[in-house]
């Protein structure tokens, strides 16, 4: 069972607050409220909430900052920065200019290596406009500072064609991770970067996932954080040092007291935020975009700088 723990996070757009201000009622006479107005002021305030999770709350930003202890981690990689965001789901929608805000967030914060744990794009709409959308979003990511960047597939991806994804950001220098892995040097050092296909839609291989032998640590890109059920029981797993998810968007609205009114398959147990499994971090990323409806409540888009250090 996962632990929970709360990353650090900075709000990094701002908007004034509304001020609203009550005229007094006349002297002598209480305020009287009828059914038809009780229904208005109803409708009206529901209004403005969809209002407000459709426009600001939709494209707020916060950053998050974490520390992931990996054990025997090389000299090199002590104090290393990556940058985690998900969940892109661009024209589904995000609105391109709401995902350069993001990556232009991302390039000010100057990490190493910028990691795009799944959705791209949205499932649904003509397989023009799906196209469209995956060139568009390969082009912005192009965008990135980061010496190097990597993404996976998550279950949108798969839905509206792997191809139809991965050849456009591969072309635009973007390396898609498909039960595949990748070693980053620094010098004679390595950390290995391990990419699971999507589990909603497919079946991971992470015998293809985790190098056999890697003699450096490792970090397990996986879109769906309820596979992490899987990989604790898989024999590779005392193999892997981390795991980076997202896929819930968080819950997308959550309501006080009450928490995510819909989550997703594969993302019901692991929501947002850290959990730890034995000696396993993972992390679950809140997103970027939106899905079902255009509206975020109390769950604000996530942009995920991490740091490295050592266990």
């Amino acid at each position: 069972m996962g632990i929970e723990s709360t990353p650090r996070e900075t709000l990094t757009t701002t908007r004034p607050q509304d001020r609203i201000h009550l005229a007094p009622a006349p002297s002598g006479r209480a305020p009287s409220y009828t059914r038809r107005a009780f229904l208005t002021t109803a409708g009206l305030a529901a209004a403005g909430l969809a209002t407000y999770s459709n426009t600001l709350a939709r494209h707020e930003l916060v950053h998050s900052k974490i520390t992931l202890p990996i054990r025997n981690l090389p000299d090199a990689f002590v104090g290393f920065r990556m940058v985690q965001i998900s969940d892109l789901h661009l024209h589904g929608f995000t609105e391109s200019w709401f995902l350069e805000q993001v990556i232009g967030q991302v390039n000010a914060m100057d990490p190493e290596v910028v990691l795009i744990t799944g959705d791209f794009v949205s499932r649904g709409g003509s397989q023009r406009k799906i196209t469209q959308a995956a060139g568009e979003c390969a082009e912005i990511l192009s965008q990135l500072k980061a010496p190097q960047r990597f993404g996976i597939l998550g279950n949108h991806d798969v839905a509206v064609g792997a191809n139809r994804v991965i050849e456009p950001l591969e072309a635009h220098r973007t390396p898609v991770l498909v039960d595949s892995f990748f070693a980053l040097e620094r010098g004679s050092d390595l950390l290995w970067l391990a990419g699971a296909d999507d589990a909603s839609i497919r079946l991971p291989d992470l015998d293809m996932s985790i190098p056999l032998y890697p003699k450096a640590p490792v970090i397990l890109l996986a879109h769906e954080p309820d596979f992490v059920d899987h990989v604790v029981k898989h024999p590779r797993f005392p193999l892997i040092d981390a795991m980076l998810s997202g896929h819930t968007h968080g819950g997308q609205i959550r309501l006080p007291g009450v928490g995510p009114l819909v989550l997703p398959p594969l993302g019901k147990h692991y929501v947002q935020g850290a959990f730890q499994f034995e000696h396993m971090k993972l992390y679950v990323n809140r997103g970027v975009g939106t899905v079902g409806v255009p509206f975020r409540f109390n769950c604000p888009a996530e942009i995920t700088e991490i740091t490295l250090q050592r266990a």
